[in-house]
Formats: structure tokens, C-alpha cells, sequence
């Protein structure tokens, strides 16, 4: 199984943005207005290509534990800055891209978060961080006209001490050809812009390069929760088990590896109080964490090749009986490996410490899980099959 590498990066950027929530395209446009910058000050075609991967991933850090990024923006921006340059430095980048976050918040008067100043900062950072504050304070709004055009003049103005001469002479160049804020104000187009960035980036990952992504996601996943901190390395490493246990061969079992790791990433658009909650959920909190598969399902199906994975991973909720979520689906519209899933999920949820109480025994583990194949929620014949690699 071989990934394209901008079809992964641009995929799981999404993941990044529900965790924010403000502004479910703040990746994206990041990368697009970072790219145009990029191009404008004549950097060659390679080096646009990093800082575009570099924008799309700027808020790695971001996720671990919070989920606004301006409670971020309200404490110290240091620590997801360098949270999210040793995320980088675990996937197959170039050395110096962990370099680009780290510093992506630097201004160049020397009043950033670590105090560079000037030519200290890295050139990607620097464009990155107008890239960043531009769509932070504008990403927002779709109604584009005079008045919206003399506050961005005027931003650019109070902001000029925190970013470079040669990036505003850029940025101020983009502003001044009417396309290209009529296209970042376009609501019809606003979530696309990406999509007009031609990358002709011809690097495919292999699978071992794609668990990397998976792991580095996964720990976002679990570390908003103390709770959670293993559940989705260990479903993956069930999921993948329980495969070989069917007799699935082995590009198969690395799938549901990586659907294990992936299942849950759409709960980054669910707020930590609730998957924190020590107690019972309310009808309200039920609905939006139930929202998680959903997006789990939007982020991987941006991925070309993921197709079966995000199969597996998506539908790990969803029910026999058709009274699981989000699509409701019956016995006969699930995989074998979509109720699979499903089993590993439950299992390993049940054996795993939570808010509300202790990790239960075997025996209740198992009454419960016998319980739902009574009602139809998961398959008699695959628990019966796949019971003993649990044990």
C-alpha cells in the first residue's frame, strides 16, 4: 500500500481544524495564503512545497489537551510550538521542517514566544506566522468589500513589527489584485482554496511511513484524555490480531491497524469536558460525542487509498440491528472487518480505566459483550471466532 504524501497531509490537516473548531478550514487557508507568499517572494517550486506541508501540519501541537486554539493563544503559545516541532521530527519530513513549527510564532521585533529576532527566524516560519495571524483574525468572515479591505490594510499596518519586510512586501502585493481576497472571501469557495495550490509532488509513502502519520495522530487522539491514553493503540494492535486470526493477509491486517489508530481521530471536535466527564452523559453531550464517527469518516475519506479504511474505522459504532451511528446501517451494509472493529472497540473500552469507574473484570467483560450479541449490536459468529485472541 503506497500513500500519496499530499493526499495524507492534506487529509489529516482536517483533523487539526475540528480540534480548533473556530474555523473548520484554518489549515488549509493557512497553507494556500502561505503558498501564494511563497511564490510571490520567488522561492523555488521544492521549497514552496515544504512550507505548504509545513502550514497544513502549523498546529500539530495544538490538540494534545486543549481544543480552542485561543485559550491557546490566551496562555503561552511556547508549548504547542514545541510539542508540535517533536511530532514532526517523528515523520519522514526534512530535518529543518520541525524548525517551521517550532518557530511559527516568532515575531521578527524579537517579542515571540522564544525570543528570536529577525533572520534568527527561519524564512518558512516567518511567512508561515503571517500566514497564520492573517487567518486567524479574517478566516472567519465572507463578506468581502471596501470597508473589509481598509481593515486588512490597517492590520497589516498595527502588525508590521512582527513580520518582515520582504514577507508584507509579498502579502501586500497578494492584497492588491482583487482576485485573490475575492477568492479567500468566497463562501462558495472558501474551503477549496487548498485545492488551487497545484502541488506536483510525486513522493508516495509506504505503509511504514503511513503508521508513522497513524501513531502521531493516534497520540493526539488519546492525550486529550489520561483516560484514554492507549485506547487507540490498542484497538489497533486487536484489530490487526484479530485479522490475522481470520486469516486476512498481511496488507489487510496493516489497514485495520491503521483504522485501530485513526477510529476515534474525529473526537477532536469534541470538547475534552465531555470525554472527560466523571459521570454519565447528558441527552446534549450524548449528541455531539456521537458526532465523533462522522468526522472520523470526513477526514479519512480525504485520503486516496483509504477508502477501506476509513470502512473500518468509521463504523465501529454502528450496530446489527441498525440502531448504532451515524449512519444507522444493518447487518447486511456492514463489512466483516466494519463489525470486527467494532468488537476490538468495545472490548478494549471495557478493560480500560474511565472517569466514571475502574476497568471491569474479564467476566463482566464478557457478559456484556455476550449481552450484546443477544441484542443484535455485534456478531455472534465473529465473537465466537475471534474471543480467544482477547484472552
Amino acid at each position: 500500500m503506497n500513500i500519496s504524501r499530499h493526499s495524507l497531509i492534506f487529509g489529516l490537516s482536517y483533523a487539526l481544524d475540528i480540534a480548533g473548531k473556530n474555523n473548520l478550514s484554518h489549515s488549509k487557508n493557512t497553507a494556500y495564503l502561505s503558498a501564494l507568499i511563497s511564490r510571490e517572494i520567488g522561492l523555488d517550486e521544492d521549497t514552496v512545497m515544504i512550507i505548504y506541508y509545513a502550514a497544513l501540519l502549523h498546529d500539530i501541537g495544538i490538540g494534545c489537551n486543549e481544543s480552542d486554539k485561543q485559550k491557546v493563544y490566551a496562555n503561552d503559545m511556547k508549548p504547542h510550538c514545541i510539542r508540535g516541532s517533536e511530532m514532526i521530527k517523528k515523520l519522514p519530513f526534512p530535518e529543518h521542517l520541525s524548525k517551521c513549527i517550532l518557530y511559527h510564532h516568532e515575531n521578527y521585533d524579537g517579542s515571540g514566544p522564544f525570543g528570536l529576532m529577525g533572520e534568527e527566524i527561519p524564512q518558512a516560519a516567518q511567512i508561515i506566522w503571517l500566514a497564520d495571524a492573517f487567518d486567524d483574525e479574517f478566516g472567519r468572515f465572507d463578506n468581502y468589500d471596501r470597508e473589509m479591505f481598509l481593515q486588512i490594510e490597517d492590520w497589516l499596518v498595527k502588525n508590521s513589527a512582527l513580520f518582515s519586510e520582504e514577507v508584507k512586501h509579498a502579502f501586500s502585493s497578494l492584497i492588491g489584485r482583487e482576485y485573490f481576497l475575492l477568492d479567500y472571501f468566497n463562501h462558495e469557495t472558501k474551503y477549496a482554496l487548498s485545492d488551487k495550490i497545484v502541488v506536483n509532488d510525486d513522493v508516495y509513502y509506504p505503509l511504514a511511513d503511513v503508521e508513522k502519520f497513524a501513531l502521531c495522530f493516534a497520540d493526539i487522539i488519546d492525550q486529550r484524555s489520561s483516560f484514554t491514553y492507549h485506547h487507540s493503540t490498542g484497538i489497533a494492535a486487536l484489530a490487526k490480531k484479530a485479522a490475522a486470526h481470520l486469516g486476512y493477509d498481511e496488507e489487510t491486517q496493516n489497514k485495520m491497524y491503521i483504522a485501530g489508530l485513526l477510529h476515534d481521530v474525529g473526537k477532536l471536535h469534541v470538547s475534552p469536558d465531555i470525554l472527560h466527564k466523571n459521570g454519565p452523559l447528558t441527552p446534549e453531550e450524548r449528541f455531539e460525542i456521537n458526532k465523533h464517527t462522522y468526522f472520523t469518516r470526513k477526514i479519512l475519506e480525504q485520503i486516496h487509498g483509504f477508502e477501506e479504511i476509513a470502512n473500518y474505522a468509521a463504523n465501529h459504532h454502528e450496530k446489527l440491528d441498525g440502531t448504532g451511528y451515524p449512519y444507522q446501517r444493518t447487518e447486511d451494509q456492514l463489512g466483516e472487518l466494519d463489525m470486527v472493529m467494532a468488537i476490538c472497540d468495545v472490548y478494549q473500552a471495557l478493560t480500560e480505566e474511565r472517569p466514571y469507574r475502574e476497568k471491569l473484570p474479564a467476566e463482566k467483560v464478557w457478559r456484556i459483550i455476550d449481552d450484546m450479541v443477544a441484542k443484535k449490536h455485534l456478531d455472534e459468529t465473529l465473537v465466537e471466532k475471534i474471543r480467544k485472541i482477547f484472552v
